[in-house]
C-alpha cells in the first residue's frame, strides 16, 4: 500500500534540499550507466484493480477510461513485451503489463481492453481466493474504516480512538502479519465493536474458477504465482514459505493445467530463502514491488523491478513515466 505523502517540514530545509539534489544526481547517473550498458529500460507496470469503484484509502484501482488511455499511450510510446521476450532493445523503451491478486475485474474489465489494443499481460493469482466471494483483507478493512465514523473502538482497547490518530495505514500495518484467520477474527471484532454491518461487495471479489480458466487460455495472457494466502514471504520461515509457494503452484496447476513460471511478491516482501525456493521449484524469476525500472540484465538475473501504476493520464502520466528513463536530449538529465 504505497504512501506518496512527503514531510512538509522537510520541504524547505536546506540540508534536505541538498540531500534530495544529491539523490537525483545519483539516480540520473545510475540511469545513464544502465542506458549505456544495457540499452533502453523496460518498465514493468504493476496494476491491481481496473474498476470505476474508487477506494480513496487504497488507490489500487485505475478507472476503465484511464486504463484505456494508458494503453493507448503505452502502445504508442513503448515496445510492448512479455516476461519471456528478449528485453535487449534499443529503439523505444520496453513495457510489460502485470496484474496482481486475481481480481475478477482483471478478466471482466482489463482483458477486453487488452484485446482491443492487442497488448499482452501477466496475471499473478492469489489462489486461496479464487472461486470465493471473499474480499481481500485490505479491501475489507478499507470498507470498515470508511464506515466506522471519526471515533471508533479498536480490538483490545477500552477507549475510542480517532482517525486523526489512527489512519487506515496504521490499522493495515497492525494486522499485516496476522494469518488470514486472525485477520478475519480481528475484522469481525472491529465490526461488532463499532456496529458495522459488512457485506462482501461483488466488485471486489476474485475471479471465479471459470474466469481464471478462460483467462489462462487466452493468447494475450500468462498466469503467475502470487502465493496462496498473500502473506509477506519475507516474514515467514523458509519451511512456511515453501508450503505457501507449493500450495499456489499446485492449485494453479490444478485449476489451469499450466505451470507458472514467475512469482510476484505479495507486499514486495522477500529474503534469501525466497530467492532460493523460487529457483528450487523451477521459477524463471521473481517480480518486486519497488518502483524501479528494469532491463535485460534484471530479467536474466531472475529479479525484475516493477512500477506501481497510478490512476494518471495525459501530461501527468507522461511526466510520471519520464522519471524512469534517461533522455539524452534533455538538459534536465545532465
Amino acid at each position: 500500500m504505497p504512501n506518496y505523502i512527503g514531510n512538509p517540514k522537510m520541504k524547505n530545509n536546506p540540508a534536505s534540499l541538498q540531500i534530495n539534489m544529491t539523490k537525483r544526481l545519483y539516480y540520473k547517473a545510475l540511469k545513464l550507466k544502465n542506458r549505456l550498458i544495457q540499452g533502453k529500460p523496460v518498465l514493468v507496470f504493476m496494476y491491481h484493480r481496473i474498476d470505476n469503484d474508487v477506494s480513496e484509502e487504497l488507490g489500487l484501482q485505475v478507472t476503465l477510461d484511464n486504463f484505456e488511455q494508458q494503453l493507448i499511450y503505452i502502445k504508442k510510446n513503448y515496445t510492448v513485451l512479455r516476461l519471456d521476450d528478449q528485453w535487449a532493445i534499443d529503439k523505444k523503451a520496453g513495457a510489460v503489463l502485470t496484474f496482481d491478486d486475481g481480481y475478477a475485474d482483471n478478466f471482466l474489465h482489463a482483458l477486453p481492453l487488452l484485446e482491443k489494443y492487442n497488448i499482452p499481460a501477466a496475471f499473478f493469482i492469489t489462489t486461496a481466493h479464487i472461486g470465493t466471494s471473499k474480499e481481500f483483507w485490505w479491501d475489507h478493512l478499507a470498507s470498515d474504516y470508511a464506515n466506522c465514523g471519526g471515533h471508533f473502538y479498536l480490538p483490545g482497547m477500552e477507549e475510542k480512538v480517532s482517525k486523526a490518530d489512527y489512519s487506515y495505514k496504521n490499522l493495515a500495518d497492525l494486522i499485516l502479519n496476522f494469518k488470514n484467520p486472525e485477520k478475519e477474527k480481528w475484522l469481525e471484532t472491529f465490526e461488532n465493536l463499532n456496529q458495522i454491518a459488512f457485506k462482501a461487495r461483488e466488485g471486489y471479489r476474485s475471479m471465479s474458477v471459470s474466469e481464471l480458466q478462460a483467462l489462462a487460455k487466452h493468447p494475450l495472457a500468462s498466469i503467475g504465482l502470487h502465493t496462496h494466502h498473500h502473506y509477506p514471504l519475507g516474514t515467514l520461515s523458509e519451511e512456511n514459505q515453501k508450503k505457501e509457494l507449493l500450495m499456489s503452484v499446485q492449485k494453479l496447476q490444478q485449476l489451469t493445467g499450466k505451470p507458472a513460471d514467475y512469482l510476484a511478491l505479495p507486499h514486495g516482501s522477500y529474503n534469501e530463502s525466497t530467492e532460493k525456493l523460487a529457483k528450487e521449484i523451477g521459477l524463471k524469476g521473481i517480480l518486486l514491488a519497488n518502483n524501479g525500472y528494469s532491463n535485460n540484465a534484471n530479467r536474466l538475473s531472475g529479479k525484475m523491478n516493477r512500477i506501481f501504476m497510478p490512476d494518471f493520464t495525459g501530461k501527468r502520466l507522461e511526466k510520471f513515466l519520464a522519471g524512469f528513463e534517461f533522455n539524452f536530449g534533455s538538459l534536465k538529465d545532465l
